[in-house]
């Protein structure tokens, strides 16, 4: 099981197309929130085994002018977990575009 906890968010896109993000999460019992200087993210999880899943949608709480954080993102991932965080295979989707990221996520406090 994925710890409940705070974790640092680092995201570079793969192809270039997207600008490189970072953030917070929390993550409590298969629920995430968190966000960063422009947008907010909410989701889910589901884990088992060291693999983990799941779906967010990251949405522009202050103006920007990054191209990507203007719309609402609806985000697809899977990975890996251990004790002190987990790596991502994320796929999200802008309007018809779709951007891939691998992320990192390092636990900060356990909760």
């Amino acid at each position: 099981m994925i710890r409940n906890g705070l974790y640092s968010l680092s995201a570079k896109s793969r192809d270039g197309v997207a600008d490189d993000v970072g953030g917070i999460l929390i993550f409590r019992d298969g629920q995430i929130h968190g966000g960063d200087a422009y947008v907010y993210y909410t989701g889910s999880y589901e884990c088992s085994a060291g693999s983990w899943r799941g779906k967010m949608t990251s949405q522009e709480h202050t103006p920007t002018g990054r191209p990507m954080a203007a719309r609402v993102q609806y985000i697809g991932f899977f990975g890996t977990y251990n004790d002190t965080g987990a790596k991502v295979d994320a796929m999200a989707l802008v309007g018809q575009q779709g951007v891939r990221y691998d992320a990192t996520l390092r636990l900060l406090v356990a909760g």
